[in-house]
């Protein structure tokens, strides 16, 4: 449906619908959503930015961004980026809707579905920031997917020519990208991959971050990406990333209080085998604060979940039975976590110490 609706009658019957619309529909979903322009009238005070781009309509972005280029439509995504990045627009969970984008299609090329019409795309919008950002993702998924996820050493040397070559082309796309390509947080989030994995300089690499995250501050995936290259696997250890950590929370402090260090720890345990707390240098007290500035700040059903399922994880047996109370029917815990799940963190809650 266009935004842009010439029918005066049809005009008045979409105020009537806006009036009960959800505040979370979107333009971009085919959805009407209070503070959309209609001929050239805006219908309704457009809600705050958490109450209308929940963890669903998230979810929802994730499909559309994929969806809008097997359609060809090109300029839907386009814009749909470079409104969520201008906007600065988070969801209800906290991560930004650019992410969205970002994660889809990570996820495609790591699947390897799916090759979008590059060509095409370059034909009809030559000046696209998006198209090469896309690029860029496809070369450093397809350099790792020739790699495998082993030690160097056990890498057949034909495989780390092609994880060598693919990169460069990853690199190239960024080059080519340049500079509007830098306006995005992806841009980043890819020249750090492309940089770690390419074992660039550690100094060089750190300047690299500090550049993204000066520009970009709150976003999630510059941070992840550098602690990866600090855990033992990358040769670092888990004293450097608790340090890279606690940086991280003071940097984003003003706006997230301490809810950086429960992400990144989450991060990591995504990644570790083991007690998280006993294993590395986390500190439950310090992430239940984490997580109560981060569910404080965006209070949504996931955060609360993954905070209690830590909770869990940690043997904190009052946090977790207060937080699955708070749930009640939303209860869905077990995120990254095997072995842990609501019923079995229930039973360790409310059963008899």
């Amino acid at each position: 449906m266009s935004v842009y609706l010439k029918s005066a009658a049809f005009r008045t019957a979409l105020v009537l619908l806006l009036a009960s619309a959800s505040a979370q529909a979107q333009w971009w979903n085919n959805a009407v959503q209070p503070g959309m322009r209609v001929g050239k009238i805006v219908v309704g005070a457009p809600p705050a930015a958490e109450a209308r781009y929940s963890k669903t309509v998230f979810d929802q972005a994730r499909s559309v961004a994929v969806t809008a280029i097997f359609n060809e439509d090109f300029a839907k995504l386009e814009r749909m980026h470079d409104e969520f990045v201008a906007g600065d627009i988070r969801a209800t969970h906290g991560f930004f809707m650019v992410e969205a984008i970002q994660g889809a299609w990570d996820d495609q090329f790591r699947a390897g579905e799916y090759k979008p019409q590059f060509d095409l795309w370059k034909a009809k919008v030559p000046q696209s920031r998006m198209r090469t950002l896309l690029e860029a993702i496809k070369w450093q998924r397809h350099a790792w997917e020739a790699r495998g996820g082993g030690y160097g050493s056990s890498v057949p040397g034909e495989s780390m020519k092609l994880f060598r070559e693919r990169l460069s082309l990853a690199a190239k796309a960024l080059k080519d990208s340049e500079p509007a390509g830098q306006d995005s947080p992806i841009w980043y989030w890819v020249a750090l991959i492309v940089a770690g994995s390419s074992g660039l300089p550690q100094a060089e690499f750190d300047t690299l971050f500090e550049e993204g995250a000066k520009r970009f501050p709150y976003y999630h995936s510059l941070y992840y990406t550098r602690l990866n290259y600090l855990l033992p696997q990358w040769g670092g250890s888990y004293e450097a990333v608790d340090a890279f950590i606690a940086k991280a929370v003071e940097r984003t402090k003003e706006k997230d209080g301490d809810a950086f260090y429960a992400w990144l720890y989450v991060d990591v345990a995504r990644k570790f085998e083991g007690d998280l707390f006993e294993g590395t240098r986390a500190s439950w007290p310090k992430m239940r604060k984490a997580f109560k500035d981060m569910v404080a700040r965006y209070p949504d059903a996931w955060n609360k979940n993954l905070f209690a399922t830590f909770a869990c994880r940690a043997r904190d047996r009052e946090t977790t039975g207060q937080l699955i109370t708070e749930l009640g029917a939303a209860a869905s815990l077990g995120a990254w976590s095997p072995g842990f799940s609501t019923e079995s963190c229930r039973r360790f809650a409310f059963s008899p110490a």
